[in-house]
């Protein structure tokens, strides 16, 4: 972005043709509409998104221009599939694994008010600190966000740590006392049991929780 030094060829007071300038800065940095709002189609309960470029599996894929049908009198949640691009919606909350994008209110019959929830910027390495209960624990969209996982807490018995199963890498801590393992797993498929005291590198494939280290 620039500074106190102009990068890119600004709009000046009385140049003839002003839209043509605008319309190419807007082209130069159309990625960043990325599933945006687009209000030229947006009307009533129908909401509109910009497409753009996407990394899939390691493949660049391009997502076209598309729309949703909101719910009536309902917090609509729009968020976006990582394994596939897709957009949805629900009226439940962010999903754990998929992208936020906006949350939405509705009336009747139209929009009430929206708000924007894409990332602007890369995400950080995070950390989540979580006190367990002596239970199986599935993480929510907002926990699942972290790289690194450290559970506490005092257990019974063997514990399931349920995981999003979009591709995720994690670095997982198991500082629960008992004496038991944690068991890092989907909500289908096989999972990866981490030992008491230890700490392990798992990644989610898209059907299972894989082990990349052995615990230390």
């Amino acid at each position: 972005m620039s500074n106190s030094t102009i990068t890119f060829d600004a709009v000046i007071q009385g140049q003839a043709s002003k839209e043509i300038t605008v319309n190419a800065m807007f082209d130069a940095v159309s990625q960043a509409s990325l599933y945006g709002r687009r209000q030229s189609a947006s009307s009533g309960l129908t909401w509109a998104f910009y497409g753009g470029n996407v990394l899939i599996n390691g493949v660049l894929t391009q997502i076209a221009n598309g729309g949703l049908s909101l719910t009536a009198s309902s917090n609509n949640y729009i968020e976006a599939n990582p394994a596939t691009g897709a957009v949805s919606k629900n009226t439940t909350g962010f999903t754990a694994g998929q992208i936020p994008l906006y949350t939405v209110s509705t009336g009747t019959s139209t929009v009430t008010s929206y708000a924007d929830w894409r990332l602007a910027a890369p995400e950080f390495t995070s950390r989540l600190a979580m006190a367990m209960g002596d239970a199986n624990t599935a993480l929510s969209q907002a926990q699942a966000r972290n790289q690194i996982l450290e559970f506490t807490g005092t257990l019974a018995a063997a514990r399931n740590v349920v995981l999003p199963l979009m591709a995720r890498q994690y670095t997982v801590f198991n500082n629960t006392t008992g004496g038991f393992g944690l068991q890092f797993i989907g909500a289908t498929g096989a999972g990866v049991i981490v030992g008491a005291g230890k700490r392990a590198i798992v990644y989610a494939d898209g059907t299972n929780i894989v082990r990349v280290t052995a615990d230390t």
